[in-house]
């Protein structure tokens, strides 16, 4: 059975004028791709305080999608300028150019999952998330877990 990795928003880490950018940058790896057999690199949770940014800036081995959960902002792909708020979704794809602006008054809150695009992952070793066999759970151990 595969491990299960829950993160949270609790402890972000706090990045100062990322890419250039102003102010700060709260982030917080929520999983790793490592942790599944599929080719994402990692869930991550970001937010900026009003007036904060992240310059612009190229991704050169991931794809994102970000999704906004919380204030308002624009982005910046490839020279041109998109509004977004909760329930947007952004694709950057491989190679664009990205930056990111709280416009609104309170804190940007979004989602992004990075994925490898084929040159990438095509390029990768399989991936094995856990050394664990694929054994079922014994009467004990299920009773023991809650099952």
């Amino acid at each position: 059975m595969p491990s299960v990795i829950i993160g949270d928003t609790a402890s972000p880490g706090r990045v100062m004028g990322v890419h250039g950018g102003v102010g700060a940058m709260y982030w917080q790896r929520l999983a790793t791709g490592a942790h599944l057999h599929g080719d994402w690199d990692g869930i991550e949770w970001v937010a900026f305080e009003p007036g904060a940014r992240a310059g612009r800036h190229v991704h050169s081995h991931t794809e994102e999608i970000w999704f906004f959960l919380r204030g308002t902002g624009v982005i910046e792909l490839d020279g041109e300028r998109h509004e977004v708020g909760p329930g947007s979704i952004v694709l950057t794809p491989h190679h664009s150019e990205h930056a990111s602006w709280n416009t609104g008054d309170e804190r940007l809150e979004y989602i992004v999952i990075e994925v490898f695009p084929p040159a990438i992952s095509g390029a990768l070793p399989p991936r094995r998330p856990t050394e664990e066999t694929d054994q079922p759970l014994s009467q004990q151990d299920s009773t023991e877990a809650g099952a």
